[in-house]
This record gives structure tokens, sequence and C-alpha cells, in this order.
């Protein structure tokens, strides 16, 4: 299995900089993300808009085969560069994501298309499995200017949902979700790094 990491958004709310290479107490959020799955997953894949500022990736970089579709797009595009079935995909900007979590998820990988948290109401299609079989409906949904992820999790996909319950086991405060929209989740990210001894 691959980890496929998702760093080609736009960061409006950021004033357009690449949150990937922003710095949290020392070390980017990419750096945070790469250290989190790489004792995990035989290889990692980075989909980006502008290769040439990640040389330094220990992977693959690839891009979007349909540019300014969004994470869907970036999900179609990491999912065609591995040579694996299943694969987890994440964010770039997602500084606590939680090892045990992802190890559980990963022993339902193989049994379904997609393996997804669903915290009450709402899911995380940023930090999920997904099989390959997926592509063919996300390139259905490209073609319709369809880029909401929450719309690949239906019939006939076969979808697991991790619930709240055995989530919280490994992340109590959820922080695997956390990411960064704003400078303030930024500033946030430290307060919690400051108090949280477990989120190292």
């Amino acid at each position: 299995m691959a980890g496929i990491i998702l760093a080609g958004g736009t960061s409006k709310r950021m004033g357009g900089v690449r949150k990937a290479l922003q710095v949290l107490a020392g070390k980017t959020l990419l750096d945070r993300v790469v250290e989190r799955l790489k004792p995990l997953f035989d290889e990692l894949i980075l989909v980006t808009n502008d290769p040439s500022l990640y040389s330094a990736f220990p992977g693959r970089v690839v891009t979007d085969t349909h540019p300014g579709k969004g994470p869907l797009g970036g999900l179609e595009a990491g999912l065609m560069a591995t040579y694996d079935k299943v694969n987890f995909v994440c964010g770039c900007d997602m500084p606590f994501l939680n090892k045990g979590l992802i190890c559980y998820m990963k022993s339902y990988a193989s049994g379904y298309d997609v393996v997804i948290p669903r915290i009450g109401r709402f899911i995380e299609p940023l930090h999920a499995f997904y099989d390959k079989r997926v592509l063919d409906i996300i390139r259905t949904h490209l073609e319709q200017d369809n880029r909401k992820l929450a719309s690949l999790l239906i019939a006939p996909l076969r979808v697991y949902h991790i619930s709240e319950d055995i989530t919280r086991k490994f992340d109590p405060s959820f922080l695997s979700f956390f990411n960064i929209n704003t400078w303030a989740d930024l500033e946030s990210a430290h307060t919690l790094l400051e108090a949280k001894s477990d989120v190292q």
C-alpha cells in the first residue's frame, strides 16, 4: 500500500501560500505528515501542481491529470500513480495524524472500496483508504464537474465507516482530522503542541 498526500490546494484563506511548506514547531506540515506515514506504507506519493518545490520529498511526486478539480482531481492523480490496489489518502496540512488509527483502518482496507472515519454526521474523506476501483466513479464525477469527495461514498462502492467510538479509542480529541486552513489554525496547532505531549 502507498500513502498518498494531497498538496494541490490554492490556500485562499492563507493568501495563497504553500500550506505544505508552512513551519510548525521547526518542521514543515508536510514533514510532519511524512513522519507519520513513512513507517506505515511501502511508498509515499505527493500530488502537487508545483513539483519543483518538493525535490526533497522521500517518494514520488506527481501532478493532477485534471488540474483545477480540487481534492477529487488530486485523489484521481494519486490513485493513478500508485501500483497498489488499495491506498491511504490524506491532506498535507494534517500535522496530528494518529498511526494507531491508520493501522486499525488499514486492517479493513482489503475488504472494502473505501474505509473512512465518520464522526457524528461528518465523514473524513481526506483521511481514508481507497481502492483503485473508485477511479471509474471519480472520472465520471469529474466529467460532470461534480467535485464532492463525499459523493463517492455510494453504491456500488463498498464503504466501511470507522465509528466515532472506535476513533475515540485511538484519538480521544480527534486531532487526526485537524487541518490547517487559516493562520489561526496554524497558531492553534502551535498551542496544541505546547499543551499536549502526545501530539508530537
